[in-house]
């Protein structure tokens, strides 16, 4: 267990740490020897502590605040880079508008990242889209435009083409899924699809 504080710092900006001894830590970063973020905003009070609590809580806070004030506004937890990268910033973006029930793509209210054809999310950043069909499914040719969406579908699909009265002609074996053996000569153990078989006789 430990125990998070918060930071108020110049210009509106949030500092969330942890420490055992927070009084301590915190005259850490009044005398410039806390993190980076504090360096160059100065701490002007010490606003809350939350004693006895799981590390964890340090992070979650941390998004709490970005979430309230800003991402560019809070730092903490793993947050501590002056700068951001993108992957973090686009990342604690999601999640934040997910917590919210907001769309993930663009951050608005009112529909969800299926729905969504916004050009701007709602900090007027331009949301780049892949290319419109780039990833396609082999058994069927649908077309999606996030090879994720194209992986998942395509496993879905792949179960509902391979049944046991087509298997025969394809060479594929009964029992198995598998290819270039028949049901006399199976000796596997699982499935192609990942669920355990019965010996075979």
């Amino acid at each position: 267990m430990t125990n998070i504080y918060i930071l108020l710092l110049e210009e509106e900006r949030y500092y969330i740490g942890r420490s055992n001894n927070v009084l301590f830590r915190y005259q850490e970063h009044i005398n410039g020897n806390g993190s980076a973020w504090t360096r160059k905003y100065k701490p002007i009070s010490l606003e809350k502590t939350i004693t006895n609590v799981s590390p964890f809580e340090e992070d979650k806070i941390t998004k709490e605040y970005m979430s309230k004030y800003g991402i560019d506004k809070v730092r903490g937890g793993s947050y501590v880079e002056i700068e951001l990268s993108k992957f973090h910033i686009d990342a604690l973006k999601m999640e934040i508008w997910s917590a919210k029930d907001l769309c993930t793509n663009c951050g608005r209210f009112g529909h969800f990242i299926k729905d969504c054809y916004a050009k701007t999310d709602v900090f007027e950043n331009i949301i780049k889209y892949e290319a419109e069909y780039n990833w396609g499914c082999k058994y069927c040719d649908k077309k999606f435009t996030k090879e994720f969406s194209a992986i998942v579908h395509e496993k879905s699909c792949r179960s509902k083409i391979i049944k046991p009265n087509n298997l025969k002609s394809n060479g594929i074996c009964y029992r198995c899924g598998r290819l270039g053996h028949y049901l006399l000569n199976c000796y596997a153990s699982k499935h192609i699809n990942g669920y355990y078989l019965k010996k075979p006789f």
